[in-house]
C-alpha cells in the first residue's frame, strides 16, 4: 500500500486542519488577546470588534504558518519544534514579569471612517499582543510539520472562535453593566 495516495494525504490535511483548531482554540482561552477583544467589546460596537479581531488574526494565523512553513522547509521538525518549545518558555517567563493594562469607557460607535479605523486599531492591537504568543508559536511549529493550507484553516478557525467568543462575552457583560 503506497502511503502517499490521494486518500492518505486528504486524511493528513483534514487531521492538520482540526488538530490545529483543537489546540489553537484552547490555548486561545483565557489569553490576553481573548480578553482584549472583550474589553473592546465593552467599549465599541461588538460589529466593529468582531471585524478587527478577525482580521487581526487572519493577518497572526498567515504569519505564523509563513514562518512555520519557511522553518520547515529549512530546518528539521525537530529543530523547529525544540526552538518553538523555548522561545514559548522564555515568552511565558516574560509574561509573568509584566503588567496588563485594564482600559473602561463607555460604548463608542463609529460610522464610515471611523468604524474603519474602529476595527483597523482592532486588528493592529490584535496582531501586537499576539506576536511572540503561544498560539502564534504552537501554529509556526503545527505549519512546520503538517500540511500548509491545512494548519492554517484550522488555526484561523480556532483563535477566530476564541476571539469571537470574548467579543460576545464583552457585549454581554456591557448590556448587562453599566460600564
Amino acid at each position: 500500500m503506497r502511503r502517499d495516495g490521494p486518500e492518505l494525504r486528504h486524511a493528513a490535511g483534514v487531521q492538520d486542519l482540526l488538530t490545529a483548531f483543537g489546540v489553537v482554540f484552547v490555548a486561545e482561552l483565557g489569553d490576553k488577546t481573548q480578553l482584549a477583544a472583550a474589553g473592546f467589546a465593552t467599549r465599541y460596537q461588538a460589529r466593529l470588534v468582531a471585524a478587527g479581531v478577525v482580521v487581526g488574526y487572519v493577518a497572526v494565523s498567515s504569519i505564523s504558518v509563513l514562518i512555520g512553513a519557511v522553518a520547515g522547509a529549512a530546518f528539521p521538525t525537530r529543530a523547529v519544534n525544540i526552538a518553538a518549545a523555548l522561545v514559548f518558555i522564555v515568552v511565558g517567563f516574560a509574561t509573568l514579569r509584566a503588567g496588563d493594562p485594564d482600559a473602561g469607557a463607555p460604548k463608542q460607535s463609529g460610522s464610515g471612517r471611523a468604524a474603519v479605523g474602529v476595527a483597523g486599531s482592532i486588528a493592529l492591537a490584535i496582531v501586537l499582543a499576539e506576536l511572540g504568543d503561544k498560539t502564534m508559536l504552537a501554529t509556526i511549529s503545527l505549519a512546520a510539520s503538517g500540511e500548509t493550507v491545512a494548519t492554517w484553516i484550522g488555526a484561523t478557525a480556532g483563535i477566530t472562535s476564541a476571539g469571537l467568543l470574548g467579543v460576545v462575552f464583552g457585549d454581554a457583560i456591557a448590556r448587562r453593566m453599566p460600564l
